[in-house]
């Protein structure tokens, strides 16, 4: 399958695709995505943003957060950080991570960090929040793109209403 999908010939690649779709499970995420890392083909790379957001296994999750802490994969980070809200995963867990993501990352990875946290419905550490308060805090203060500044300060808004865990 994996090297099915990296054929030149457009009808074997989506037959690899819906194979993968079908069969696939999170072993196979990681080679998918070292795949992403590598293509040029436009076609492959549309074929697995496909399969990111019809992911249907959460432990997923844990696999697209160690990518999304790559740099290798930094032109897909919103992709692999938009396949949360795509394909309904937890990413709770994961709060520091999408704000790390939200202040290294450009716009679009900003915006779907946003996204995916406005959508948690979860209760969180107290101390989790005020630190992610405060590394945004300090990211406010430095980012120079204006339009990426409004998606920190929406994000520390929307993380300072998350519900706080209680005893």
């Amino acid at each position: 399958m994996l090297e099915a999908i990296e054929s030149d010939d457009p009808i074997i690649v989506s037959n690899a695709v819906q194979r993968i779709r079908q069969q696939g499970n999170c072993r196979i995420l990681p080679e998918i995505l070292n795949i992403l890392s590598r293509t040029e083909d436009s076609n492959v790379e549309a074929k697995i943003v496909e399969i990111l957001f019809d992911l249907k296994d959460q432990n997923c999750a844990a696999i697209l957060i160690e990518k999304i802490r790559e740099p290798k994969l930094k032109n897909y980070h919103h992709f692999l950080i938009a396949s949360f809200w795509q394909s309904s995963l937890d990413g709770s867990e994961y709060l520091k991570d999408f704000v790390d993501a939200a202040i290294r990352g450009d716009y679009m990875s900003c915006l779907e960090c946003l996204t995916v946290v406005e959508n948690f419905d979860s209760s969180f550490e107290e101390e989790d929040i005020i630190e992610c308060n405060a590394d945004l805090q300090e990211a406010i203060e430095e980012e120079e793109n204006q339009d990426k500044k409004t998606l920190l300060i929406h994000l520390q808004e929307v993380i300072n209403n998350l519900a706080v865990e209680t005893d």
